[in-house]
């Protein structure tokens, strides 16, 4: 019996003995130990982007206003709510193509996106928004400005930034207020614009401004982005002698117009973009200087007198070697109404953060506006555009008076030719 409990107390001693190696290897390995807590799950969010085809550049300038917020939100703790979650960026891109938009969506969706930011296109969004809205996943619109996007009794998407009534109405309205204080009157207006959703809605609202803000609009020309040539409607234009000529378009097909308009001496007081992609753009201006001085457009953009807005455009330049765009401005700012929206909810559950979209009032931002909020159509009432006019090589606001940096220059005396 005496051997017997002797071999019993070895085979006790050595399962123990193999138990507490077995235990500190697999603590070694990455095995969770008892008690250790666990570090949350990252919050998906997908984003859908013309990354490739016509709107490319555009889109990738919006993409890294987006990397810059993300980095910012996760390098400084996460989503604390949730216990730090970081965020964690799932990427569609649409090619600017409505059937492709659509199939992004749906496969981030499926993914499971807590929200879907974009497209950049009002075509694509169009479209997605219907999918989104049937998901029950909140859609941040981005960038896409025609009106019809919140139509409908929509409950899931939302835009942050001026629609296309907004950014026309506004825009037109300080040069016109602007034309008034130079004694230089605007009595007749041209109007050239892309032909797709966005450019036709920005067309129809200064269209109808016309009567009741006191001006002829003596031609209104829709194009093709990919037109070429623009020298026989820049012609045309001309001949119909405006005050003012207004361009609604995207990079590559606004910077023919005005190269060509320059060539042409289309004899106008000014040339303005509304919510063009390439009059405020700081590529486009650092390549044509000379063509851009004294240029202006209406257009979403920082506040020039807030610190954020300063810091935020230094650490954009220091990351991408290059000025903070327009496009870029949207970017981060729609990610941290996102990022506010998911620390009120607490949770990932998506009909809970579109509830805390829905209310937010955000007012820690780098917009030219007062604080970011939504109303029942899902539109932010405070959004509105500033008027930007280049001066010594760079985008300036020159109105709203309250964030001005100079006084605009009006007529402009080379596009008078």
């Amino acid at each position: 019996m005496g051997d017997d409990r002797g071999r019993r107390m070895n085979r006790s001693i050595t399962r123990r003995g193999f138990l507490g190696t077995l235990g500190a290897a697999t603590a070694g390995a990455g095995f969770p130990a008892v008690g250790r807590r666990q570090a949350p799950a990252p919050v998906k969010r997908g984003y859908i982007l013309a990354l490739t085809a016509p709107l490319a550049f555009e889109a990738q300038l919006a993409l890294n206003g987006i990397l810059l917020a993300v980095d910012e939100i996760n390098g400084s703790g996460g989503i604390k709510s949730l216990g730090g979650a970081k965020l964690t960026l799932l990427p569609g891109d649409t090619q600017n193509k409505v059937e492709l938009g659509k199939s992004e969506a749906q496969r981030l969706i499926d993914q499971g996106v807590v929200a879907l930011m974009g497209p950049f296109s009002s075509l694509v969004a169009f479209s997605v928004r219907q999918d989104t809205e049937k998901a029950r996943t909140p859609f941040l619109l981005l960038a896409a400005v025609a009106d019809n996007l919140t139509e409908g009794g929509l409950r899931y998407t939302f835009r942050m930034q001026p629609n296309g009534r907004a950014m026309a109405t506004l825009t037109v309205d300080n040069m016109l207020e602007m034309a008034r204080a130079a004694n230089v009157p605007i009595k007749r207006v041209a109007m050239m614009h892309e032909d797709g959703n966005f450019g036709t809605t920005m067309g129809n609202h200064v269209e109808a401004f016309a009567k009741t803000r006191g001006y002829e609009l003596v031609q209104r020309v829709p194009y093709n982005l990919r037109s070429p040539d623009f020298t026989a409607e820049l012609a045309k234009i001309k001949a119909a002698k405006p005050d003012l000529l207004v361009i609604s378009g995207y990079y590559g097909d606004s910077k023919l117009i005005a190269e060509t308009a320059s060539k042409l001496r289309v004899g106008v007081n000014a040339l303005v973009g509304l919510a063009n992609a390439a009059y405020s753009n700081p590529r486009f201006i650092a390549e044509n200087r000379e063509l851009t001085e004294q240029i202006f457009d209406g257009n979403y953009w920082h506040n020039p007198q807030s610190a954020r807005a300063k810091a935020v455009f230094e650490a954009y330049q220091k990351r991408f070697s290059s000025p903070m765009s327009n496009h870029g401005v949207q970017g981060y700012q729609v990610t941290f109404v996102l990022k506010d929206a998911l620390e009120r909810a607490a949770s990932i559950d998506r009909d809970k953060v579109r509830d805390a979209i829905a209310k937010t009032n955000l007012t820690d931002h780098i917009l030219t506006q007062e604080a970011i909020r939504f109303d029942d159509t899902g539109e932010n009432p405070n959004a509105m555009p500033a008027l930007l006019q280049v001066q010594n090589g760079r985008p300036t606001v020159v109105g709203p008076a309250r964030y001005a940096e100079a006084k605009p220059v009006f007529p402009v005396p080379k596009w008078k030719g």
